[in-house]
């Protein structure tokens, strides 16, 4: 082996970090190694002669190859010959065009800078990624491995997936009706140990008659008749609502006012009395008179019937006025008002409890002067019939939080209470700064709330006694949104701001436990953020700058700052919400649909096809204007809406695969194209073509498809009517009703629908229906790494499904 001559003369020493060490060798000539563009640098010199060693090392090895292989021939000398000679012509074009290299003065003038010094902000806008995730999950981990990685805190964390992926695996859209006990507590427990609500049910009585119950005393709360509540609190509608019902083909048109309600089947027709008691009833719609804001179910063990609390605002709020001055003044918004309706349930033979026929009933009615309602929210810990009462938290556009102790009312009681509340059980005020208000809050428990600020910091509460127990700088702008991770993660805290940065605190540990994602964000909607107690992790609006922005994705705790697609809707999402007893997601948009689908099967690869479905979608159009012509009947109207149901499902792919397939797709047409062309120009037999993806309906050879492009980037905003939308989405929390959900919409209409999916029915030797719960063929997490294995050896599967 021959060295180099260059390597003779080269010396290597440590890095100049700018540390001012006294070190015998500090005044060595030896130039120093710059880690921030080469691995070393030498002189110029030297530089020159590593240039001819390598061209006179690639000789020798010639020669060499040539003596092994006895190529003895004139012609190969000759060919010999001129190779070399072409490769030290090239070799010396190469150091004529190479600048010179950095002289020993200059390297060390750029060290003497110091390792710890900040570098500055790039100022080029082209460089838009300034924040990057670098780690060891990647979007293309497997499931298997993820579970690893997700839950990796958690020693059993395997046998808990294995219990998931029996309940849900094979339920791709909607959730199954449990009945057997065992996969109630599984999907009642999550992570937590079985007796988890029993424990959290008997601390709570203890708190209370400890301490809240002398909180509750200090309440002051006035009763006052119907016709009082309705006028005092929120102005009653006197016109009605015309609602198109029915199969899209034999669409009926309804009409329904303020406290009236419709029942409707499991395939969204309306019941009538005069119809069979065979008919499966599958919900409710009810007209709450106002715009219902904000919605919560009540946690509750051992009830038949759901209590619904709704926030709820006039239409004159939000209504159109062509002269600013004809606008509510501030003084005329101070009413504030909330409903809680019960809603009956009956319990068939299999077990399944089921709406009832019977119309919803309002038992309470909270109302008082503190402005309007902004959110609700009840404490997360379910309670039994002898619980005397339940906490709401309540907030207000004043930017107060108020606790309010609701008492327990007997389901046998058809009494209906108005109240009007004029102290609250519990007042939580910001500090008293410049335009501080409290604009969104969260349950970390029973006795610990926390809450976001209009400066963006968070300030954890505690009930009994009333007092500020931390407060931490988190965001530069107002807080959009605030979530817990209750109950396995209760202080772990998401936070959503108007402008930066989708955030995740560690509330023990504020200072030093913290995380984001690294995309800039922007979002002007609420009710964009939920916890999954079962995936652990927040699902919450894909982090982007643009305000159209029409993707969900799902942030796990222990990978938050790599995030995973869930769904692109059509129009803009306005509430998105997540069952806490199973993994399956809720989502409302502007253009007033509900989207559900399940996000296990969603998350565990992202090469998995999975599909999505559209509950209903809702559609409103406004009463003409007073300055035309119209009848009586739709004098006394408010608007016309429609809602239709029965849709298919539809794939639930990824944008980026999407565009991705579209790109490749149209490269594969080129290419076969132009190979079809050189083979008859040289006489040849056209090859089998490859196989193309899908086109969409209508769309021409060579055209991009416009709406798989617009599915990741900035795309066009459709504005939809107003009243159109959903305002806000919940499914219920409690496990034997865990498949009801509800939908509030603008128009003033509130939708609660059961939509679990009927369990697999045996036949006994009596001829009786017994649910079978258990399944031999349902997935664990074994089979799932054998199916991932399966897949790797058959080669990579694409993400847009084929159509037919």
């Amino acid at each position: 082996m021959r060295l180099r001559q260059s390597n003779k003369k080269k010396r290597f020493g440590l890095p100049d970090y700018g540390l001012d060490l006294d070190n015998s060798d500090a005044d060595s000539t030896v130039p120093r190694a710059d880690s921030s563009e080469d691995e070393f640098v030498v002189d110029a010199a030297a530089g020159e002669e590593e240039e001819a060693d390598e061209v006179e090392s690639e000789q020798g090895e010639e020669d060499a190859d040539g003596d092994d292989n006895e190529f003895n021939g004139s012609a190969g000398r000759s060919t010999s010959r001129t190779v070399n000679a072409a490769k030290t012509a090239k070799a010396k074009g190469k150091g004529k065009g190479k600048t010179p290299g950095r002289t020993k003065e200059d390297q060390s003038a750029k060290s003497a800078h110091g390792f710890s010094e900040v570098p500055p902000y790039p100022s080029d806008p082209g460089q838009r990624w300034t924040r990057t995730y670098i780690g060891p999950i990647k979007r293309w981990t497997r499931f298997y491995e993820l579970v690893d990685w997700w839950f990796g805190d958690k020693p059993d964390r395997r046998h808990i997936l294995d219990g998931y992926l029996k309940l849900w695996w094979q339920h791709e859209l909607i959730p199954p009706k449990l009945t057997s006990q065992p996969r109630l507590l599984i999907a009642q427990s999550g992570w937590m140990p079985g007796n988890f609500c029993d424990d959290q049910r008997s601390k709570f009585r203890q708190l209370y008659d400890n301490r809240l119950v002398h909180q509750f005393r200090q309440q002051i709360s006035t009763p006052v008749d119907k016709a009082k509540a309705s006028h005092w609190s929120i102005p009653q509608p006197q016109a009605g609502l015309g609602v198109f019902l029915g199969h899209v083909s034999d669409q009926k048109l309804y009409h329904i006012q303020h406290g009236e309600s419709i029942s409707f089947s499991d395939t969204g027709r309306p019941i009538s009395d005069a119809d069979d008691e065979a008919i499966v009833t599958g919900g409710w719609l009810v007209d709450v008179g106002g715009i219902p804001i904000s919605i919560a179910w009540a946690p509750s063990q051992g009830h038949i019937s759901q209590l619904l609390a709704i926030g709820i605002a006039p239409f004159s709020d939000q209504a159109y006025y062509r002269d600013l001055k004809d606008f509510p003044k501030e003084l005329e918004q101070k009413e504030g008002k909330v409903q809680i309706l019960r809603f009956e349930a009956v319990k068939d033979r299999q077990g399944i409890f089921r709406p009832s026929r019977r119309a919803p009933r309002l038992t309470q009615s909270l109302c008082f002067s503190w402005g309007r309602v902004s959110r609700i929210q009840w404490c997360p810990v379910p309670l039994a019939a002898e619980d005397a009462t339940r906490l709401l938290g309540v907030l207000c556009v004043d930017g107060k939080l108020r606790i309010i102790g609701v008492q327990n009312v007997s389901e046998r009681d058809n009494h209906e209470a108005f109240e009007e509340i004029e102290q609250p059980m519990i007042l939580l005020e910001p500090p008293k700064e410049y335009s501080m208000e409290i604009t969104c809050f969260t349950w970390i428990n029973m006795n610990r709330v926390a809450t976001g600020l209009s400066d963006g910091s968070i300030i954890v509460w505690s009930l009994s006694p009333p007092r500020i127990l931390q407060r931490n700088p988190i965001h530069s702008t107002a807080i959009m949104d605030i979530v817990s991770g209750y109950p396995s993660d209760p202080f772990l805290v998401s936070t959503v701001p108007i402008g930066g940065v989708l955030t995740l605190t560690d509330l023990s540990r504020p200072s030093a436990e913290t995380t984001y994602h690294p995309n800039m964000m922007v979002s002007l909607q609420p009710n964009l953020l939920s916890w999954s107690p079962h995936l652990r992790g927040f699902a919450s609006i894909w982090p982007s700058a643009f305000a159209g922005n029409p993707n969900l994705t799902f942030l796990p705790v222990r990978g938050f700052p790599l995030c995973r697609h869930l769904i692109t809707v059509t129009g803009q999402p306005t509430s998105i919400s997540i069952g806490p007893c199973h993994p399956y997601i809720l989502t409302g948009t502007t253009d007033g649909s509900i989207w559900v689908f399940n996000t296990l099967r969603k998350l565990s690869s992202h090469r998995e096809k999975t599909m999505k479905v559209k509950l209903f979608q809702h559609e409103f159009r406004a009463p003409p204007p007073l300055n035309t012509q119209y009848n009586e009947e739709e004098a006394n109207s408010r608007g016309i809406c429609r809602i239709l149901d029965g849709f298919l499902p539809e794939p639930n792919s990824h944008p980026t695969g999407v565009k991705m397939a579209e790109t490749q797709r149209l490269n594969r047409e080129k290419n076969l194209k132009e190979g079809q062309t050189k083979n008859k120009s040289k006489g040849k037999a056209p090859r089998k073509p490859a196989r193309s993806q899908s086109k969409t309906p209508g769309q021409a050879d060579g055209e991009v498809d416009e709406e798989a492009a617009m599915t990741s980037g900035p795309g066009p905003i459709v504005l939809y009517e107003p009243q159109t939308r959903i305002t806000t989405v919940a499914w219920n929390p409690n496990v034997e009703f865990s498949w009801w959900a509800a939908a509030a919409i603008a128009s003033g209409l509130v939708r609660v629908m059961d939509i679990g999916a009927e369990p697999h029915v045996k036949r006994s030797d009596n001829d009786v229906p017994e649910p079978d719960d258990e399944n031999e063929d349902e997935p664990d997490m074994d089979a799932m790494v054998d199916d991932n294995e399966e897949e790797e050896r058959h080669g990579d599967i694409d993400m847009v499904s084929d159509g037919d």
